[in-house]
């Protein structure tokens, strides 16, 4: 049975059921997923994941300014216990060095390693061509229309945040 199947079957049980809005919802969570998933494929010869090349790149614009893992795991949307996951495998692999902090000891920054930087910049035109192949279909005006009404719709929920 097909996703738009479900749906209808769904709102035909629940009349009052806000079909718009929840189609609306459920392909921006799918459509994520599949963008996740195509960026990841791109990345997989390189042994990455997109979080851990997110890591990566931050840390290559952040170079000369101490960067912490909470700050990172904020800006990727993972969990305390994820990044320190990520960071350990990118440590493992000699890409990402951790250091105590000079401010304060009990806190940790991170800095790329130059293997991490050389890594960084075989998978960037990767990653690049993933996105623009992605967007490709929707045209440039539309991306433009799809940037602002995505930035509404995140600027309203970080609103109802508690």
């Amino acid at each position: 049975m097909s996703f738009e199947q479900r749906m209808d079957r769904y709102c035909a049980a629940h009349p009052d059921a806000p079909r718009d809005l929840i189609l609306a919802s459920r392909l921006l969570l799918r459509t994520a997923r599949l963008l996740r998933d195509h960026i990841n494929r791109s990345l997989a010869q390189f042994d990455l994941d997109l979080n851990q090349y997110l890591v990566l790149s931050m840390l290559a614009v952040d170079e000369g300014q101490p960067s912490m893992p909470s700050e990172l795991s904020a800006t990727i949307d993972a969990t305390r216990t994820q990044m320190t996951r990520l960071v350990d495998g990118l440590e493992a692999r000699s890409l990402v060095r951790r250091q105590a902090s000079e401010q304060d000891r009990r806190s940790l920054e991170l800095t790329l390693t130059p293997a991490g930087r050389r890594l960084l910049e075989r998978a960037l035109p990767l990653v690049h061509a993933a996105y623009a192949e992605v967007w490709a279909p929707v045209g440039e005006n539309a991306l433009a229309a799809s940037t602002r009404v995505l930035n509404r719709l995140h600027q309203s929920l970080l609103a109802l945040q508690p």
